[in-house]
């Protein structure tokens, strides 16, 4: 049976036979001074343990060589094995699930435990992102009507960060808005859209929500939205 050279791997990957065994193969160290020396040779399963924590795709069953630069043959070479492309962050998009700006048509959410409409591809644009909805309206004049907002879950109220956009979940409705301390019991919520009526008042008021009405908090890291329905998608932060 051939043999991959795990020496020549490991110090290629300027590894230390205590990081490689526990990292990456997750044996014993007198297995794998026997590995390199010659003792043992590679079994299969860990043979598709090495290449899987390191994102490597097998093409043949192993790789005998005697260089010391393994890792680099491993990488370059496509007719042996071939590099897996980075694994890029995905987040839930709530596709039915939407935000309000304004005050005149609050959403009501019957049902907080949405299952999402897809899985999309915004690590690149969002990293901390940890899922994704529509917003409508025009109270949140930052955010066009129809754009897909990009949410970081708040864990602990206490860090949230008055004057930042937010979207509120509470058992009545679910609006994005600038959040400002309302006190002990009430948070409160204003538009960046201060249009006013004819007679000097606001169109979008500010809202005082009860503290003990929250569902859930979400930071707004940004949004997407596309400037023509065949054009390019725009991203917003």
């Amino acid at each position: 049976m051939n043999r991959l050279n795990i020496s020549g791997l490991r110090k290629s990957l300027k590894m230390s036979q205590e990081v490689f065994r526990k990292e990456i193969c997750g044996i014993s160290q007198s297995y794998l001074s026997e590995l390199e020396t010659g003792k043992k040779e590679l079994t299969e399963s860990l043979y598709d343990t090495i290449v899987e924590k390191l994102g490597i795709d097998k093409v043949t069953p192993f790789i005998e060589t005697n260089s010391d630069n393994i890792a680099d043959d491993i990488f370059k070479v496509p007719t042996e094995v071939i590099a897996k492309p980075p694994q890029k962050k995905k987040i839930p998009f709530y596709d039915d699930v939407a935000t309000i700006g304004g005050t005149n048509h609050l959403v009501a959410n019957d049902n907080p435990e949405a299952i999402p409409s897809e899985w999309i591809d915004a690590g690149d644009w969002f990293p901390e992102a940890t899922a994704a909805i529509r917003h409508y309206g025009d109270s949140m004049i930052e955010y066009p009507s129809g754009s897909i907002l990009a949410l970081k879950r708040v864990n602990d109220h206490r860090l949230i960060i008055w004057g930042r956009n937010y979207s509120i979940e509470t058992t009545e409705f679910r609006i994005t808005k600038r959040l400002q301390d309302g006190g002990d019991d009430y948070i409160m919520a204003y538009s960046s859209n201060v249009s006013t009526n004819p007679d000097g008042t606001l169109i979008h008021s500010p809202i005082r929500i009860p503290k003990d009405t929250i569902r859930h908090i979400d930071l707004v890291l940004g949004c997407v939205t596309k400037e023509y329905s065949n054009g390019p998608i725009k991203i917003i932060k």
